[in-house]
């Protein structure tokens, strides 16, 4: 009874935001990933879906998710980006499919992902800044961004745009959590009235953000039973990742346990990706933390299943 009243909780709890929002679905062309990593981290917050397609035409695969998930009753689209991410013709195609669509876009990705976060995270304790012109932090951002319900937002190499600086404040941070790399020391400066953080080597991921039951109720008055159906029935649809999302050591923890038709236990592992049984504890215990995969016991080890469709961009 107690896992049935859990699952309700987490299925109106991803409502509530999709409610809120009035949004069932983010598109984000296939080739930005920073783009990508704003959008991925809040899907990862939220349970709303991700489609990516080409910047000129929608992909074959991008136009059957959105079949998929219309006929489930999905409507509002968010586009993120401008014209030139994804074109006007894109954004006909997906008129024609059904789809209410608008886009959120700034003048360039800084303005973008602030606009953004002010959008769909309303008040937020703290926020994860990087420079935007570099993807070699994306991944751990992306994570970070999954276990504390903080938005991504990028900093220009010699300062904090002034649209990002705005939604500091709209957003009433007070926390931010810098990655330095690539960053000249005037930025932390810029920072000086929050409490900065620096994610450097020996930094650790905080615990899972826990959201509160208050909302729960919220979701469960205005939605009702009818977002439980409608998550049953989504969950056919398995969501589509780029591999680039994956470390090298987890992308070949996904392939082997793929080539076992999706399934395999924890045990055979080690000898399918030649780790250790302490690297794959710990590759696991991420993937399953980000979703990634399913670990349910069977006999005296796990038994992994990927939850997730993974392509090659």
């Amino acid at each position: 009874m107690r896992l049935y009243i859990l699952f309700i909780y987490l299925i109106l709890v991803g409502s509530a935001y999709a409610f809120a929002n009035e949004v069932d679905v983010i598109l984000v062309r296939s080739d930005l990933p920073q783009e990508f990593a704003v959008a991925q981290a809040y899907s990862h917050l939220s349970g709303i879906p991700i489609v990516t397609t080409p910047s000129q035409e929608l992909s074959e695969e991008a136009r059957e998710q959105l079949r998929g998930y219309i006929s489930l009753g999905y409507r509002n689209l968010v586009i993120i980006g401008g014209e030139k991410a994804v074109s006007l013709e894109v954004q006909r195609e997906i008129d024609q499919l059904g789809y209410v669509t608008r886009r959120i876009a700034e003048a360039d990705r800084y303005g973008t992902a602030a606009t953004f976060a002010k959008e769909f995270y309303s008040n937020s304790e703290g926020a994860i800044l990087l420079y935007g012109e570099s993807s070699e932090n994306l991944l751990l951002a992306m994570r970070l961004s999954s276990a504390t319900g903080y938005p991504i937002l990028f900093v220009r190499r010699d300062g904090v745009p002034a649209a990002v600086k705005d939604a500091l404040a709209s957003l009433h941070v007070k926390r931010v959590l810098l990655f330095p790399q690539g960053l000249e020391a005037n930025v932390k400066e810029e920072l000086s009235g929050y409490e900065v953080i620096q994610v450097e080597e020996g930094f650790r991921l905080p615990e899972p953000r826990k959201l509160g039951l208050p909302l729960a109720f919220v979701a469960g008055f205005a939605l009702g039973m009818l977002s439980v159906l409608a998550y049953l029935r989504a969950r056919k649809i398995k969501q589509r990742l780029p591999y680039e999302i994956l470390s090298e050591d987890e992308e070949r923890v996904i392939k082997a346990i793929a080539s076992e038709g999706g399934r395999l236990t924890q045990d055979a592992l080690p000898e399918k990706t030649g780790f250790s049984r302490p690297k794959i504890s710990r590759i696991v215990k991420e993937l399953v933390e980000r979703g990634i995969i399913e670990k349910v016991p069977k006999g005296r080890t796990h038994e992994l299943t990927i939850k997730k469709e993974f392509y090659r961009e």
